[in-house]
């Protein structure tokens, strides 16, 4: 239905796309935002991941860990690297005889393999510290960002990393992407977005732990606080990576303004929360962004647009659900705190102007797809949350 739809509201420019050309164009030795030295493509990607999930992605590409062959390699990345996060290199230790072995562009490395993979995670692989360049030992199951490499021929049988995305197990496929299609006249991209994954928004407005305890009348401090713990480890995350993707923006518009005042708005939602460890939900939430940093910082909005829309739309039906003569007194100072930390109006407001405005330079899939991920998202981080002290003691979405 979601397509039917999309494919009635969009228009393709036939007749631009049969006119003749003016002739070939050279090709690019790299594919878009990946950066060309010494005959090898590299990208910097500020995405959280344990070390065979980011070897993994970068091979999707064509490609590998980056493994710093040469000082004046060590060099480049360390100047391509503008983050103080460390970030994992192509080098892992065999477990049987502790030898180090590196796994990049020019030498095979297979994890595909999730079992192996997991065991694997347990050993050490080698991350490089930014600005000095130090490489160090560290588990391969903790999370970095990271550099992936390949060679500029094999990067020319590689488009660019895929913002599609992956169905789901017993799920569909998409329909093929057409190129570059756009919206008719009057059509807002924004509503097209929002409309795309209103069924989903539905179902985390349902499934969720705290939200059954708002309609029950039995959502206690405990679990509201349980949810105020998990989004903060994850906005927290997600932080690191947008002050990244903004400090290479270096023309001050309104699409980098939302996004600075985006990422205020994440730190003060979620202080730094220590050094907790990644649950499976999260790591996976965190690796969506793989398909998202290397794209136009107007895809950024989108993904951040998924946030502020479903804050908006559960605030509105706890608004009409629970009103302000609630008798509840815990159910009401949860709701009332519940408000005050997820006011969104004025910021859909603000995503909506930016990302109409922008409509006409965007893909229209590439959006409801990005979008659609980070819905997602905010349903794993909702079904992370467990409230043991529910009246009807489930603990189990």
């Amino acid at each position: 239905m979601l397509f039917v739809m999309v494919h009635l509201l969009l228009v393709f420019s036939l007749a631009e796309s049969s006119a003749p050309s003016a002739g070939p164009a050279a090709a690019p030795l790299c594919p878009p935002r990946w950066h060309l030295f010494s005959q090898k493509c590299f990208a910097f990607l500020p995405v959280w991941s344990r070390w065979s999930s980011a070897n993994s992605l970068c091979a999707q590409a064509g490609g590998g860990l980056v493994s710093l062959d040469t000082p004046e390699e060590m060099q480049f990345v360390l100047q391509l690297v503008n983050s103080s996060t460390p970030v994992w290199v192509g080098w892992y230790q065999e477990p049987q005889t502790g030898s180090w072995l590196r796994c990049d562009d020019f030498s095979f490395c297979d994890w595909t393999n999730q079992k192996d993979a997991d065991t694997r995670e347990g050993g050490a692989c080698k991350e490089m510290t930014p600005k000095s360049g130090e490489l160090k030992s560290a588990p391969c199951g903790e999370l970095r960002f990271y550099v992936c490499a390949a060679s500029a021929r094999k990067s020319l049988q590689n488009v660019t990393l895929s913002s599609r995305k992956t169905p789901e197990p017993g799920e569909p496929d998409e329909p093929g992407e057409p190129g570059e299609p756009g919206l008719v006249p009057g059509v807002s991209l924004f509503d097209v977005l929002w409309d795309s994954s209103s069924v989903l928004a539905e179902d985390i407005l349902r499934s969720s732990c705290v939200f059954r305890g708002f309609w029950s009348g039995s959502v206690t401090k405990g679990c509201y606080s349980r949810f105020i713990q998990q989004e903060a480890l994850y906005l927290h995350r997600v932080s690191s990576t947008l002050e990244v993707l903004i400090n290479v923006l270096h023309e001050a518009d309104d699409i980098k303004s939302l996004l600075q005042d985006t990422l205020t708005r994440y730190r003060r939602t979620a202080p730094n929360p220590g050094s907790s460890p990644a649950p499976q939900w999260l790591q996976f939430s965190l690796q969506s962004f793989h398909s998202v940093v290397l794209e136009d910082p107007v895809y950024w909005l989108v993904a951040s647009s998924a946030r502020v829309c479903l804050q908006n739309f559960l605030t509105q039906a706890l608004l009409s659900e629970l009103g302000p003569d609630r008798s509840d007194s815990e159910v009401q100072n949860v709701y009332q705190e519940w408000r005050k930390e997820n006011v969104a109006v004025l910021w859909l407001q603000r995503y909506k102007k930016v990302l109409e405005k922008n409509q006409d330079q965007m893909d229209v899939y590439k959006a409801i797809n990005i979008f659609r991920e980070q819905m997602m998202n905010e349903k794993r981080l909702h079904k992370a949350v467990t409230c043991e002290d529910e009246a009807n003691g489930a603990t189990e979405i």
